[in-house]
């Protein structure tokens, strides 16, 4: 045995201790220790996936990784906010940055597949044998682990880990990397992964330039298969279908190429959704480095999601997500109580019921794993699912659960439609929602009878003003009823009716008339002549006549209709008093205005007593009452009744209510009509911003504050203002409603007025026979719609048209 040393460094010796009494004595032998190999730097553990031939450079997204990284600290990518879902090409880019930092010259990269707990312990534990010659190999994974941690938090040795692929944050508890010298990129489906401190990256699709490249890349180089000529042609519209979706867009260039087809091609068969996406994107074709074809890569999401608490709700919430408008609806349908029934329902096991805060979890839990993206302050577009994992989601549905979703789905949508149309973005959502539901096979909307959804998305363009796709919604659902319902079912006529009415709001009076009168025949022939149905069309009809300009003819069928509702229902029904009131306006436009004024006075009380005096048809009676008493020159009080109306209106339905504003505009022109001009300009000013953002700048009563607020302003003395603003409603009236409509028609007369007034006779008498001849063509009379000849015209028939219009506006 050799001299013992002075000092021993037995930091990775093996041996035996043996201590008795406090005394400890250390048995060794030189020979056990070995200085073993030296240490090679730079390092590398583990590998990174093979770089795909057609490699799509994200330079922006590199380059944030690359400064975070630079910056010091963790990074973890996850995926994009608006889109979701994986296959957007985390791993990718993780690798791209590992490969570059090797480059670079960092000393020590490790490429961890992170999917487990044990996977990240074992490599952590391999990299400390390699990082660590000497040490103990027999000593537990778990503790070359712990040992390895140590040594990345003292070593001035530079190192990156990719953790790539972590599927739940709670495998990196106390896994976590720390140094100084080192840094973190996980790449991870969750958005709850990343710890206090690191830097979260939101993963995009493809931008429009990218994915045009990667195309170019992938089926623009020859390759090992000869590709067809014109293999690119749409590639542009392809990407765009395939949602920029990176996995979606390399497994489509495999098949492409593998098939010898165009984009074009593709682009035909992926639109039959009667193809299954295992079809489309099939495992054999060539997904240029992605492990899972897009029919499966989100599957292993879904199935973690649902094992978050509340179990097994996640699945049936990705259902009703997978229905829905990928590009936005509202959370608050999650909370509907036939969506939390439907949750309840499929959940498997079946559940008694679900709450709205499980429901909501489920949700979360969905966002949790980017399967959906959840924005809590996006309002109308909060749940957002890219299109690729709905049919993904749907593909393998049964037939009998995707029409359950979608019932629910539209249940929901009905339930959250608000009864005043105020908020036109979150109309346009709802509608759009609907419209994804009716593109799903089944019967789910339409039996047995169609689904409320439709008919409220029908109506809401016209409710928002946008008359002409509403006469089109309706006539494509009266087409729908017809076809899944038959010509003579119930919900066929109701859809009838609408498309008739929405006719003659598009200033097409000739078909809405001739549309409303072969409806009242048929409802008679199939409910009966004194059927509630068949009145009511009766009812419309008349309204329609006095719309249109027949204001006499449209009193005296009142008049007939009004006996038969006392005889069928008595006095108070609220039936026959709204045919009282249909009575009496027709009555007051068809020359009458005095006994228009005694009648609502009447009906004011009455519908006080029956109905209450705060219904929103009580206060319609005494709008009535006001405008009428200004008709008989009592404008002092038109102004006092409006101005009590609107106060009452302010505090029953608040400030920003489409009736409070039409309140607000009659009252500012009846206060032009008593001499306050100056008012009425100010008044309407104010009220035409208040329109422009509660009901878009192209809604027509919109519009019709812009026609009286330079009627007035022409009153104030400035005709020649009145006239720019004129011409400058013109050229919208035209765009909006086309140039059959009668408001084109009253514009026309107003511009010829005021350039009159200005002093420019020639523009005017050009005008005027444009005003002619729109006249003569809409079949109305100048008498008929307070267009009347002569210089003073204008002025002699403002309180006409005021009375016409509203009593056109009324019917809606």
């Amino acid at each position: 045995m050799s001299e013992r040393p002075a000092e021993i460094n037995a930091r990775n010796l093996q041996g035996a201790q043996i201590g008795d009494g406090g005394h400890q004595a250390n048995i060794w032998n030189n020979t056990w220790i070995t200085t073993g190999p030296s240490v090679q730097w730079p390092m590398q553990v583990g590998r990174p996936p093979t770089r795909p031939a057609a490699f799509q450079q994200r330079h922006a997204m590199s380059a944030m990784i690359s400064r975070i990284l630079d910056d010091g600290g963790a990074t973890v990518l996850t995926q994009v906010v608006a889109t979701g879902g994986g296959g957007v090409g985390k791993t990718q880019l993780a690798a791209h940055t590992f490969l570059r930092a090797r480059d670079e010259g960092i000393q020590l990269l490790l490429w961890v597949n992170a999917m487990s707990r044990e996977s990240i312990v074992s490599t952590f534990a391999q990299a400390r044998i390699e990082t660590s010659p000497g040490a103990l190999h027999a000593q537990s994974a778990d503790v070359l682990c712990d040992r390895f941690l140590d040594w990345l938090s003292t070593t001035r040795t530079t190192w990156l880990i990719v953790l790539d692929d972590v599927s739940d944050p709670a495998d990196l508890v106390g896994l976590w990397p720390e140094g100084p010298a080192g840094r973190v990129l996980v790449t991870t489906r969750r958005r709850d992964c990343a710890p206090a401190g690191a830097r979260q990256i939101t993963v995009d699709v493809f931008t429009p330039e990218e994915a045009h490249a990667y195309l170019l890349r992938r089926l623009g180089t020859p390759g090992a298969q000869d590709t067809h000529p014109q293999v690119l042609d749409e590639a542009a519209a392809l990407a765009d279908d395939l949602g920029r979706l990176p996995v979606a867009l390399a497994q489509a260039a495999g098949v492409i190429r593998n098939q010898g087809i165009t984009c074009a091609q593709y682009r035909t068969s992926f639109a039959q959704r009667s193809q299954r996406l295992d079809h489309l994107f099939p495992r054999d074709a060539s997904a240029d480095g992605y492990a899972h074809t897009v029919a499966t890569t989100w599957s292993l999401a879904v199935d973690r999601a649902d094992q978050l608490p509340p179990n097994g709700l996640a699945r049936p919430a990705l259902y009703v997500a997978a229905v829905l408008d990928p590009n936005g609806a509202p959370d608050s349908i999650w909370s509907a109580e036939s969506v939390r029934r439907f949750l309840a329902a499929t959940r498997f096991p079946a559940r008694s019921g679900v709450t709205p805060a499980e429901a909501r979890a489920a949700l979360r839990n969905l966002h949790r794993l980017s399967l959906v993206t959840h924005d809590p302050a996006g309002g109308s577009v909060a749940i957002r699912t890219h299109a690729l994992v709905q049919r993904a989601v749907l593909d393998p549905l049964p037939a009998d659960t995707r029409d359950a979703a979608v019932r629910a789905a539209a249940d929901a949508l009905a339930q959250d439609w608000p009864e005043i149309e105020d908020d036109p973005e979150h109309s346009r959502v709802l509608r759009h929602n609907v419209a994804a539901l009716a593109t799903h096979e089944g019967a789910a909307l339409w039996q047995p009878r169609l689904h409320s959804a439709l008919f409220r998305a029908a109506g809401s363009l016209g409710e928002l003003g946008l008359i002409d796709g509403a006469v089109a919604n309706w006539e494509t659902l009266t087409a729908t009823a017809t076809r899944h319902l038959g010509a003579d079912h119930p919900d066929t006529l109701a859809a009838r009716y609408g498309k008739a009415y929405w006719l003659g709001s598009a200033g097409r009076v000739t078909e809405a008339l001739e549309a409303m009168s072969a409806l009242l025949e048929d409802r008679a022939r199939l409910l009966g002549p004194e059927h509630p149905e068949t009145l009511n069309t009766r009812h419309n009809l008349c309204d329609w006549q006095g719309a249109v300009g027949d204001a006499a003819a449209a009193a005296a069928a009142l008049r007939t209709l009004l006996r038969d509702r006392l005889r069928l229902l008595g006095p108070d029904h609220p039936h026959t008093l709204s045919t009282r009131h249909s009575l009496a306006r027709w009555q007051g436009v068809a020359g009458d205005p005095d006994g228009a004024v005694r009648e609502f006075d009447r009906l004011v009380a009455d519908r006080s007593r029956v109905i209450g005096p705060d219904h929103p048809d009580t206060l319609a009676a005494r709008h009535a009452l006001a405008c009428f008493r200004g008709v008989v020159g009592n404008h002092r009080d038109a102004v006092a009744e409006l101005r009590a109306l609107l106060n009452a209106k302010l505090e029953l339905q608040g400030s920003d209510h489409p009736s409070t504003l039409t309140t607000r505009h009659d009252l500012a022109c009846w206060q032009g009509a008593s001499g306050d001009t100056a008012t009425a300009v100010s008044a309407l000013t104010a009220l035409l911003e208040d329109r422009r953002r509660v009901l878009g700048v192209d809604h027509p009563r919109t519009l019709t504050t812009r026609q009286d607020l330079a009627d007035w302003l022409g009153e104030t003395g400035d005709a020649e203002g009145a006239a720019q603003l004129f011409r400058a409603l013109l050229d919208d009236r035209l765009r909006v409603l086309g140039g059959r409509h009668p408001d084109v028609t009253i514009t026309l007369h107003g511009l010829a007025f005021w350039l009159t007034e200005a002093g420019h006779t020639k523009h005017a008498a050009a005008v005027a026979r444009e005003w002619q001849q729109a006249t003569a063509a809409s079949g109305r009379t100048a008498s008929t719609t307070g267009l009347r000849p002569g210089p003073d015209g204008w002025r002699e028939g403002r309180a006409h048209r005021w009375l016409t219009r509203w009593s056109s506006r009324a019917l809606q």
